[in-house]
């Protein structure tokens, strides 16, 4: 279970900030309460136009029904803390960018607080590849900024847990 002063620590928030990977927090009636430029960048909307938007508004609508399944879970059980999806948002000018969805729930106490959203493009459904990360892309950028990766990775693994961390990058290099 995510804690949410695990979240909005002094040294949490500028690595969600400044994260390449789209980053957002949605409040539980789903509108956005927080998002990164990645994210912002990734489907075409300010932050201040986001903070007025749910991610339904955003979300294809024939993929809304199954992303809501996965987020009633996170929002009604404390031990369904994280859950995975592949789906399509809309973006400001109407492309479709197909994304892996991962969500952890966060909790203050026994209060469900928000949940976190991790929004990782798949190129090969037609994302736009500025906004892709690619396999190859991002083995490069790790290597050539290994103490930046570690950060990342070290908060990832906090915020998304070790397995659901593990999976990610299974899923970035093919494995």
């Amino acid at each position: 279970m995510q804690r949410f002063d695990e979240l909005d620590s002094d040294w949490a928030r500028p690595l969600f900030a400044e994260s390449p990977v789209p980053m957002a927090l949605v409040s539980p009636d789903h509108r956005f309460i927080r998002s990164n430029d990645s994210f912002c960048s990734l489907v075409g909307y300010a932050r201040s136009e986001l903070a007025s938007r749910t991610w339904q508004s955003i979300t294809h609508p024939d993929d809304v029904a199954g992303d809501q399944s996965g987020a009633d879970q996170l929002k009604l059980n404390p031990q369904t803390d994280v859950y995975t999806v592949a789906k399509r948002y809309l973006s400001k000018q109407g492309n479709i960018v197909w994304v892996n969805l991962h969500v952890r729930s966060v909790w203050n106490g026994n209060v469900f607080v928000c949940y976190f959203v991790i929004a990782l493009p798949i190129a090969a459904h037609g994302v736009s590849p500025e906004l892709s990360i690619k396999p190859k892309t991002l083995i490069e950028w790790i290597k050539g900024n290994p103490r930046d990766a570690a950060l990342i990775g070290g908060a990832a693994s906090l915020f998304l847990g070790r397995d659901t961390l593990i999976e990610l990058i299974h899923f970035f290099i093919g494995k």
